[in-house]
């Protein structure tokens, strides 16, 4: 027994990782009362030249842990630009212009194939687009048979959460896109952005459209409601994503200011 014992003492200090459970701030109850504080990580303005400088309306964004990506809008000509970040020192390592992604409103990173999935939108609501990360070019694009305004992706599971457009409701699919199951979202009068997950939770941030109000709201894998968390922000909140180094935030503010965000209870 103590042979046992002591073998699986080893086992938990030799395999840390895969014992963890991803997940951006831990366990969420159900009746506690949470914020969420931020502090700036890096600001993304449109470009320098007088092609570039209306991709100023950030919109999707995604990591594959090491880079952070991020989608902003030229409103004028309904194109994308991806922006690809260095987390380590939130510097700027290459951009890529004039992509046909629409709106772009939310994107997310599959790594098992190594592709962002961008949720195209207005006006292609039912279409996404996939991107090569390391040279920011278009792979392919899908058309599915919903029209969505978010999408998320949970590598543990190989599932994807996707908004539904027109409605609070979201779909749980498999990794090639087969809707698993319907969930049924709580209305909250709020403008819905994009949406994030992990493996417990579904994050949708919302906003009044004035950004008095920022705030999550937190979903289980079973589409129940969880609960909502505030987001001490007055600036329009757009998409999150994380890593194992943290959680962070895109707002729009005539470009992207990025966040740490960073659980708390409120007394």
């Amino acid at each position: 027994m103590k042979k046992l014992i002591s073998l699986l003492l080893v086992l938990l200090l030799l395999c840390p990782a895969v014992l963890a459970e991803d997940t951006l701030f831990g366990v969420i109850e159900p009746d506690v009362n949470y914020k969420i504080t931020l502090t700036r990580k890096a600001v993304l303005k449109g470009g320098d030249t007088f092609k570039t400088m209306n991709y100023h309306v950030q919109q999707g964004s995604a990591t594959d842990g090491t880079y952070a990506y991020f989608v902003l809008e030229d409103q004028h000509q309904s194109l994308g630009s991806i922006w690809k970040v260095d987390m380590s020192t939130w510097k700027v390592v290459d951009t890529m212009y004039d992509l046909p992604i629409d709106h772009g409103n939310d994107m997310t990173y599959n790594p098992g194939k190594h592709q962002l999935v961008v949720v195209n939108n207005k006006p292609h609501y039912n279409t996404l687009t996939f991107i090569d990360p390391d040279t920011l070019t278009i792979i392919e694009t899908k058309k599915l048979t919903a029209d969505m305004y978010a999408i998320a992706y949970n590598p543990a599971s190989d599932r994807y959460v996707i908004g539904l457009s027109g409605s609070w409701n979201f779909m749980i699919t498999d990794g090639e896109f087969n809707v698993q199951h319907l969930c049924i979202g709580k209305d909250t009068g709020l403008v819905k952005q994009g949406v994030e997950c992990d493996d417990s939770y579904i994050y949708f941030p919302q906003c009044k459209s004035d950004n008095s109000i920022n705030q999550l709201v937190v979903y289980d894998w079973e589409g129940n409601y969880v609960n909502t968390i505030r987001v001490s922000a007055y600036q329009e909140i757009e998409s999150l994503f994380h890593n194992e180094n943290g959680t962070y935030i895109a707002f729009n503010a005539s470009g992207s200011s990025i966040y740490e965000a960073k659980l708390n209870i409120i007394e």
